[in-house]
Formats: C-alpha cells, sequence, structure tokens
C-alpha cells in the first residue's frame, strides 16, 4: 500500500475479508431455517461494512495526525503569557479589548475605572454603533486624564 493511496489497501483488504465472509455465510445461510436467514446475510454485511469503517477511521486518523496540529489547536495550546508580563497590565489589556468591542463593558467597567483617576470627568468618548470607542477616543480620554492634575 503506497502513501498516496490508502483507500486502496483499504478497498483490497475489505473485498478479501467480504470473499471470507462469503463463502462463510452461503453454508450457514442454505442450513438454517428461512426465518432466520435475513439474520445471517444482515450480520455477515455488518460485519464486513464494520471493518471496512474502522479501517478507513484509522486512515482518516493517521492522515490528520500526520498533517500537523492546526491554528486551532495550537491557539488551544499556547502557553501561558510570561512571567515578566504583570497580572494587572494583562487584566487591563483584556478590559481594553472587551470594552472596544462592546459599549455596554465600556460603560459599566472600563469608564467608572477611568473616572476614578480624575476628580472632573473628561467628555465621554463618541458611541459607536453597538460597540464601545473607537481606540483613537479611549487614547484621546487618556491623554486628558493624564494632563489633569
Amino acid at each position: 500500500m503506497t502513501a498516496e493511496r490508502p483507500l486502496t489497501g483499504i478497498v483490497v483488504r475489505s473485498g478479501v475479508l467480504g470473499g471470507v465472509v462469503l463463502l462463510v455465510t452461503v453454508p450457514v445461510y442454505v442450513y438454517v431455517e428461512a426465518p432466520w436467514r435475513p439474520l445471517v446475510a444482515r450480520l455477515a454485511a455488518a460485519l464486513v461494512l464494520g471493518v471496512a469503517l474502522l479501517q478507513l477511521r484509522r486512515a482518516l486518523v493517521e492522515r490528520v495526525s500526520a498533517a500537523g496540529a492546526s491554528a486551532l489547536d495550537e491557539a488551544r495550546t499556547r502557553g501561558a503569557a510570561e512571567p515578566a508580563v504583570p497580572h494587572r497590565f494583562r487584566d487591563l489589556t483584556s478590559d481594553v479589548r472587551a470594552a472596544l468591542r462592546s459599549r455596554r463593558y465600556f460603560d459599566e467597567v472600563l469608564w467608572p475605572r477611568l473616572l476614578a483617576f480624575t476628580s472632573e470627568p473628561p467628555p465621554r468618548p463618541p458611541a459607536r454603533r453597538g460597540r464601545g470607542p473607537g481606540l483613537a477616543a479611549l487614547r484621546a480620554v487618556i491623554a486628558v486624564i493624564e494632563r489633569r492634575p
């Protein structure tokens, strides 16, 4: 069986198995009474089909494992952030990302945190349709907060 044609080997093995099962099943089929004959035929077909499906499954698993991990698998197994990055900084970056995606998250979580840094509230950034403020608007608000005493 070549590496490019794994299905050829499966077809050949399934054909040989089908022939052997046929040789065993025909005498049993003739020997049993008429009401049991459909059961014998179905069991023989199920045996050949089951073995063929198991071989196909094994070939598929080998092909997928030989292809390597997908980008989703690599992202799922990616390690944690470097220990040099402080935990609070990672939390803050995830808060900013969430605030950029969701106006509600910005209004209820990030905006109160930004207001806690100053006594005078800065101008609220313009709303975007269903999303939080843009990154440029958020930079402008932070710059205003940094300039105030």
